[in-house]
């Protein structure tokens, strides 16, 4: 304000110059609007600024110089742009008077005065060319001006420098008669914003004023304002101030008579409503005294509220010793279901010529009353100490706090106001937030949805100066109980750091530090130690119940990974041993970097189930959420793993596990469907659990001639098949795994297979292989033998949460009835017959037809008797081939 009217005040008076200028110049002639371009090019010229004179020039020379003018505006320094202009301005003094260097002057007339003042990045204005480069201190004129009249102005002051722009506008002003240290009467109105700090603002102001710079000695009587408007944070904020003050501030001499201050507004969705009252005080070289002054306050939102009042009583002294029988105050407040109602006072003293003070023993109590604290209430007792030297801008104050069994106390060191530099000290026994707090309630835990989350701000942290320590026996809070709690808090304007930090929470020991840097956008750095943590001790279950069964399919769910836009952080943790999820892992180390929505967890290792795993996580939430997991375990314990993660032992043995996917979608069955990369394993010394495929062919082993088709079963998880050795490898493109290199060694069969796994439906369509062994000793062998060598196809079909199988009898029939005639031919022919069957028909019929060398044929003397009948026909080929396999398969 003082710098707009200051810059305002340039501007006008370079106008008025300007028109006495205009005036001297045209003084000897009788029509001094002749001159009107000779005063135009002379400014642009000295000044390289455009003068434009609208209208005549009227003027007055005895008994009074003085002029009348119309609308005059003068440019921007070498351009066109306004710089300053008025409508219509009227001056005139006595010209005597001048011979003795006073300056007597009627009634000013101003009527829509407009200036633009600007402050360039590089700290240069646009009025610097106006000002005289060897200004020297002239000696002082006394002034004398009848009154001012100011109607319809503005003055916008433009700061490039610090971005900011402030506008007064309709600015009216009429003052009684003016002359330095004499009072005189002002009335004015005007509208002023701005865009730092935010304002936006009408005032009214009326009063008797009278300054004077030389003795320091400022006086306003009959003071009456009014603002109204957004400023100071609030919404339609009312302010209203009336009242005498009298003030020579370097002589700290203050008289103050009725001064009356009032507040309304809404800060923050709240009305809040302060009152202050001053009646009487005097300050004085020798003497100070003062009648009662009381300050209210008032803030009510919704159902909550806060009432608080402040008195001081009757104060006296001297200027070097002033006291008071006590400063008291009373506060009520409410908050839902809980009231609070507290008393309080102490003694006063201070030294008002040094700015100092002190309250030695500010004392109170308080009674809490809370359905969910426990007994309904509670009642507690503070006690501090404060001294105050404002000069020296310190504070230092020593305080204790008793509520229930929690019993707190401290001290704190405040060095500056301006940038505080607070250094302190916090301890207790027992801090017992259930008590004070009262024990939270199911629905205060859910957070609610305010919408895409966004980074905290903590700017103001920049201006905070902070160091301490805090040491506190034992904390309670819900069903959770920290002890041993020690840190160190440090803040220097550019990072904020917990250091040391050491706590124990129920049986896990926390050691570490924590930091926030860069504070507009934090980033959060933790180094962290854990012992051991059951993390699921800490998790809400979950209250939802599952949907009924029904044909409906499952409802999709988003992910929602915004919270990732809002978390900037870089830090490790380290546990001993974790319990997550129900799966137990020691040496934990996790490393996070989350930067602008994308976290990367690397590496992300642990030793579980008697390996260890070693992998990555990264997780990008900028626009559609992608997820990359890379993955590798080795000599893991599959089947306590499964059975602890997902409650189910399908599966059991001991080996590796990799896994490197990649995935996309903003809901959970798009994130499953959307499923990219690949996986494997390699298990030794296991068994499938839910299928028995000894026990299961054993059981239809009579039964091979009258099946015809498929036998299909659910699975049985009493049932297993055990194996020695089991790898695979899988394809996953789509949320659709595909297998086709399944090798597993069980003492019964040599198991292949191929097939798809579809993560996104959940659905499984895959055909094992197995072949059995031809020796058969082992896990159901007894009683196969006609089996060995024999693979039976097994289709598993159905979803993860109900899987079948399907065992081909009438296939197995089939290879049964192979095997038999291939065992019955035997030798070469055997080896012929079973690549027949097997589809390759040359190599089969070659096989066939092949004959073995004969020796050389012994003569015989010819036997009448045995005469051969005529000759017959040779057999063709296809007769030949036909009659060996009718030979051959017993046709």
């Amino acid at each position: 304000m003082n710098k707009i009217l200051k810059y305002g005040a340039i501007a006008l008076a370079g106008l008025i110059v300007l028109v006495l200028v205009v005036v001297g110049i045209v003084a000897a002639t009788f029509n001094p609007n002749d001159y009107k371009p000779m005063v135009v090019k002379m400014v642009q010229e000295k000044k390289q600024r455009t003068l434009n004179i609208e209208g005549d020039i009227k003027l007055s020379f005895w008994p009074k110089i003085g002029a009348n003018l119309g609308r005059i505006s003068i440019s921007e320094h070498k351009s066109d742009k306004e710089f300053a202009a008025v409508e219509s301005l009227k001056v005139s003094l006595a010209l005597l008077p001048l011979l003795k260097k006073e300056l007597i002057v009627d009634t000013i007339y101003v009527d829509g005065a407009r200036a633009n003042i600007v402050r360039y990045e590089d700290g240069t204005t646009n009025y610097d060319d106006l000002l005289s480069e060897d200004e020297s201190e002239s000696e002082q004129i006394k002034f004398d001006v009848d009154g001012v009249i100011v109607t319809n102005s503005a003055i916008t002051y433009t700061d490039l420098q610090a971005g900011n722009e402030i506008k007064l506008s309709k600015f009216n002003l009429e003052t009684g008669h003016v002359a330095l240290a004499s009072p005189f009467d002002v009335a004015t109105d005007f509208e002023l914003s701005a865009k730092q700090p935010e304002l936006n603002i009408a005032a009214k102001i009326k009063g008797n004023f009278m300054a004077d710079p030389e003795q320091k000695h400022f006086v306003a009587k009959g003071l009456d304002a009014n603002v109204q408007g957004d400023f100071a944070g609030g919404k339609e904020v009312v302010v209203k101030l009336t009242g005498d003050v009298d003030a020579r501030p370097e002589n700290m001499e203050f008289l103050v008579d009725g001064l009356k201050l009032a507040m309304t507004g809404n800060f923050d969705g709240a009305k809040v409503a302060v009152d202050l009252v001053a009646p009487k005080l005097v300050v004085q070289e020798d003497e100070v005294s003062g009648k009662e002054a009381s300050l209210s306050l008032t803030r009510e939102k919704g159902s909550d509220s806060v009432k608080a009042n402040l008195v001081l009583a009757d104060i006296k002294g001297s200027p070097k010793a002033v006291q008071s029988s006590g400063i008291s105050g009373d506060i009520a407040a409410k908050q839902g279901a809980r009231t609070v109602q507290g008393k309080f006072s102490s003694p006063f003293s201070g030294n008002l010529e040094q700015l100092i003070f002190d309250l030695p023993k500010l004392a109170g109590n308080l009674d809490v009353k809370d359905p969910a604290l426990p007994g309904g209430a509670m009642k507690g007792d503070f006690a501090l100490k404060l001294h105050a030297d404002v000069k020296q801008e310190q504070v230092k104050s020593d305080f204790n706090l008793a509520i229930d069994t929690t019993k707190l106390n401290g001290d704190v060191a405040v060095a500056g106001f301006k940038k505080p530099n607070i250094k302190f000290n916090l301890n207790a026994d027992t801090l017992d937030l259930n008590k004070l707090l009262g024990q939270p309630s199911a629905k205060a835990e859910k957070a609610a949805d305010s919408g895409p989350a966004k980074p905290t701000d903590l700017s103001a942290l920049k201006d905070l100066l902070l160091e301490g320590k805090v040491s506190i026996g034992s904390i309670l809070y819900d069903k959770y109980r920290l002890t041993g709690l020690n840190m160190g808090i440090k803040a220097d304007g550019e990072r904020l750091n917990v250091s040391p930090f050491a706590v124990k929470l129920d049986e896990s020991q926390i050691k570490g530090s924590f930091g926030i840097s860069r504070f507009a956008k934090p980033i959060y750095h933790f180094d962290v130690d854990i012992d051991k943590l059951d993390a699921d001790r800490y998790i809400a279950k979950s209250d939802d119940k599952p949907a009924a069964a029904d044909n409906k399919p499952a409802t999709d769910t988003p992910i929602d990974l915004s919270a990732l836009k809002a978390i900037n952080a870089d830090g490790e943790l380290r546990i001993g041993w974790l319990n997550l999820a129900n799966v137990k892992s020691t040496n934990v180390r996790i490393k996070l970097k989350a930067d602008d929505g994308v976290a990367q967890l690397a590496p992300f290792s642990a030793n579980l189930y008697e390996g260890a795993m070693n992998g990555s996580l990264q997780v990008d939430a900028r626009a559609i959420p992608q997820i990359a997991f890379k993955q590798n375990m080795t000599g893991i314990a599959i089947g306590p793993l499964l059975v602890d993660a997902i409650n189910n032992d399908m599966l059991s043995g001991k080996g590796n596990l990799n896994l490197d996917v990649k995935t996309s979608g903003a809901t959970v069955n798009t994130l499953k469907k959307s499923l990219n990369g690949t996986a494997g394993l390699n298990l030794a010394d296991g068994a499938v659990k839910g299928i028995d495929i000894a026990g299961t062919i054993r059981g239809y082993k009579d039964k091979l001639s009258s099946l015809k088709g498929q036998a299909s079963v659910e699975g049985d998880k009493t049932q297993k098949t055990d194996f020695s050795e089991m790898s695979a490898t899988f394809n996953i493109k789509n949320g659709v795994a595909h297998n086709d290199d399944l090798n597993m060694k069980a003492p019964l069969f040599r198991i292949t297979g191929s097939g798809d796994i579809d993560i996104g439906n959940e659905t499984i369509d895959y055909l094992a292989k197995p072949t059995v062994v031809k020796t058969l000793a082992g896990q159901g062998g007894a009683g196969l033998d006609e089996l060995s060598g024999v693979t039976i196809p097994v289709k598993l079909t159905g979803t993860f949460a109900k899987p079948k199988y399907a065992l081909d009898f009438a296939g197995v029939a089939t290879a049964m009835a192979k095997k038999k005639v291939i065992d019955k031919v035997g030798g070469e022919k055997g080896e012929a017959v079973q690549k027949l069957l097997d589809g390759d028909a040359a190599g089969g019929l070659e096989g066939l037809l092949k004959k073995k060398a004969e020796p050389a044929p012994t003569e015989k003397t010819a036997d009448p008797a045995t005469t051969p009948p005529a000759e017959e026909q040779p057999a063709s080929k296809e007769d030949k081939v036909k009659q060996k396999l009718d030979k051959l398969l017993g046709f």
